[in-house]
């Protein structure tokens, strides 16, 4: 069996701060890691929101502008996303804009709640009567809609490398991350740091 190439990054420590992550900095030129609709689905499968077989159903039922619409309706969420997670890094309150944005995608997911019994009960599940393109979103949507409302916006971070835009949510015992990771950035700056403070007792 194929191994499945991971090409997106992973270290925001939730799947909406990953999905901002789809733009990124390479080589000092920024990048779009979503640039057509196989890229969204792959990047809904690493990010454990889509299943493989559901992936397999969007590429048969999805014609061309139907994936067009289903990509620009997650890089909208990812903007609005983009908007809230700046704000928020940089100690500002969530602009009634974004949380607008959320709400009219979530909006557009109708539907209704049903009793299932299952093998550990009567179980409550979300009937939903959306678009397949809405559908596909939902999980992310719903995390988002998560995110905004959990009271952990104030452990977003920004990268402490000034030339890096990737963001994570703070979740270390004493909120002490400063990295996107790493092995990307947190190496590469304390190495620069040390060189720094090297050349300058040289200079003494």
């Amino acid at each position: 069996m194929k191994k499945e190439v991971q090409r997106f990054l992973f270290v925001g420590n939730h799947p909406c701060l990953d999905l901002i992550n789809t733009q990124l900095i390479v080589k000092g030129e920024p990048r779009d890691l979503l640039e057509s609709v196989d890229d969204l689905s792959l990047w809904l499968m690493q990010a454990r929101l889509l299943t493989a077989s559901q992936a397999k159903i969007t590429k048969v039922h999805l014609h061309n502008e139907e994936g067009a619409s289903l990509l620009e309706r997650a890089k909208t969420l990812r903007a609005t996303l983009r908007i809230v997670v700046e704000r928020v890094a940089a100690g500002k309150a969530v602009p009634d804009s974004a949380i607008d944005a959320t709400n009219q995608l979530l909006a557009q997911r109708p539907g209704h709640t049903l009793l299932v019994r299952t093998k550990e009960g009567i179980k409550r599940r979300f009937h939903s009567l959306a678009t397949q393109q809405v559908e596909l979103l939902a999980p992310l949507l719903e995390s988002a809609s998560d995110l905004l409302s959990s009271g952990r916006l104030c452990l977003i971070k920004k990268c402490a490398n000034a030339a890096c835009i990737l963001y994570f949510l703070d979740t270390t015992k004493n909120h002490t991350r400063n990295w996107c990771s790493m092995q990307m950035c947190g190496n590469r700056m304390k190495v620069a740091a040390h060189y720094r403070r090297s050349r300058d007792k040289a200079s003494l």
